[in-house]
């Protein structure tokens, strides 16, 4: 290719020749056709790296790096340290991005100089049918400063996501210790140095569910939630962004021990032990009838109680959860 293209697209791939091939195809039909696709072949033991240098000798947009096995974040910043584009954007490789995705997201950076972070709707999908829209609301559609906002939560589908190189690279990459919230712990540094995201309300991404999502460990995933926050108090922060982070590492907290319950719903004495700390850890009324649920003594109702909050926690970490 001759010059550098507006966006590099990144792209992490481990054991993924089911679904790789259908990623990068929805990026050679992108109406926008000024990016390269820089795909890390993160150690993968089938034939992911064949199918990729297939494509690549096709279209010289792609290239393919090889390196071994070091997670999703250590594959992105692989492929960060060799892009070229001004704008950096994420897929992973079992998403889809619809036809008119990079060209409504360029429209928006030229739109409005002040974005830093661009990103799109998205619906959450299994390969065959649309199983839910992200926002379905325009008042809850987060755009502006969000950084309060994004404390409580990733607000962002990961694969959805542009930002400036030159940002990320100041920022240092991603953090390759964080396997399935590296995306979130980027948007909130962002958010530190002062975010501008700017989204397309339409969506224009897939977000493929199946059992090999990373993010379906709902234990890992509620622990790197709390460690995203945890870092957080490491950094410089405006006074807001503090408040908020130390309001949302107390229910991150609380989360995780809810998440370590639902492992062992068999063991009464944990599960009580479990809701217990999450009281300590957020002490509102809802965490406190639900420790009281399951500590209540049996003659008086308590097996019922307990198996209503077991229950609810089942459902809670049992479904399919979607992903950052």
């Amino acid at each position: 290719m001759s010059g550098a293209p507006r966006v590099s697209v990144l792209v992490p791939a481990y054991n993924g020749e089911a679904f790789v091939g259908e990623a990068l195809a929805s990026l050679r039909a992108q109406t926008f056709r000024d990016f390269e696709a820089i795909v890390v072949d993160d150690g993968s033991t089938d034939g992911t790296a064949a199918l990729v240098a297939k494509i690549a000798a096709a279209d010289s947009r792609f290239r393919l790096i090889r390196q071994a096995n070091g997670g999703t974040q250590a594959a992105r910043n692989a492929a960060l340290a060799v892009a070229r584009g001004p704008w950096v954007g994420l897929l992973d490789q079992d998403d889809v991005w619809l036809p008119l995705k990079l060209e409504a997201q360029c429209a928006l950076a030229d739109a409005d100089p002040r974005a830093n972070l661009l990103f799109t709707n998205y619906q959450v999908w299994d390969g065959t049918r649309t199983l839910e829209t992200r926002y379905t609301r325009r008042d809850k559609f987060p755009e502006g400063d969000v950084a309060v906002r994004l404390a409580r939560s990733c607000l962002f589908g990961a694969s959805t996501v542009m930002v400036p190189r030159a940002l990320a690279v100041e920022l240092r990459g991603f953090d390759p210790e964080l396997r399935n919230a590296g995306d979130w712990d980027m948007w909130l540094r962002v958010a530190e140095r002062g975010i501008h995201a700017r989204g397309s309300f339409e969506p224009l991404v897939l977000y493929r569910v199946w059992g090999g999502n990373e993010s379906l460990n709902h234990v890992r995933t509620a622990d790197e939630g709390v460690r995203v926050l945890e870092k957080s108090f490491g950094r410089p922060q405006a006074a807001p962004l503090r408040a908020a982070c130390a309001r949302a590492v107390r229910h991150a907290r609380a989360q995780l021990e809810l998440a370590r319950a639902s492992n062992r719903l068999d063991d009464s004495v944990f599960v009580r032990a479990s809701l217990h700390a999450a009281f300590v850890h957020e002490r509102t009324t809802k965490r406190l009838l639900e420790w009281l649920a399951v500590a209540w003594p049996v003659p008086l109702g308590g097996r019922r109680t307990a198996a209503i909050v077991r229950a609810k926690l089942a459902r809670k970490f049992g479904a399919v959860r979607t992903r950052r």
